[in-house]
């Protein structure tokens, strides 16, 4: 009985939402090019989540109007989660339109992975880290992206 309660509390922070204070997990993450990504351990990062096509969708529309390098010159990362689509959608249609942005998309393919971040519908998670450990996260609309983020 012991080992089945240490086991179940074992898996239940396992998947435990992230809060303000815990460390980022890390994630498994490529790019639409497939090359592997991860989030900066050490520094300030800013995290940008979006879990839903609209959300991404007006997140990519506000990069486009930006030069390219922006994420990168601004300690930003993009992260869309991808875990629910279809895989034949993915490496059909998803995957090759992703691969003409002019910016770097990491992408969630685990669904397990993505269960533990927070997230509200139809906003874009940002998530402030520094040196990997969680200092901020607030869940704003899309349209409010260049306020935000040129503060």
């Amino acid at each position: 009985m012991k080992i089945l309660i240490t086991t179940l509390l074992l898996i239940s922070a396992l998947f435990a939402e992230i809060k303000v204070g815990d460390g980022f997990p890390k994630l498994t993450l490529e790019d639409q090019f497939s090359k592997k990504t991860e989030v900066k351990q050490v520094g300030t990062t800013t995290l940008l989540l979006s879990f839903e096509k609209d959300v991404s969708a007006e997140i990519k529309k506000y990069l486009e109007t930006k030069e390219e390098g922006f994420l990168e010159a601004n300690n930003l990362m993009y992260i869309s989660d991808i875990s629910s689509m279809p895989s034949f959608i993915t490496s059909m249609f998803a995957i090759p339109k992703m691969k003409k942005f002019s910016f770097k998309i990491s992408l969630i393919y685990d669904e397990e992975e993505a269960e533990a971040i927070s997230r509200e519908e139809g906003k874009v998670t940002v998530i402030a880290l520094e040196n990997n450990l969680v200092k901020k996260i607030e869940f704003i609309e899309p349209k409010a992206l260049d306020s935000l983020l040129n503060n």
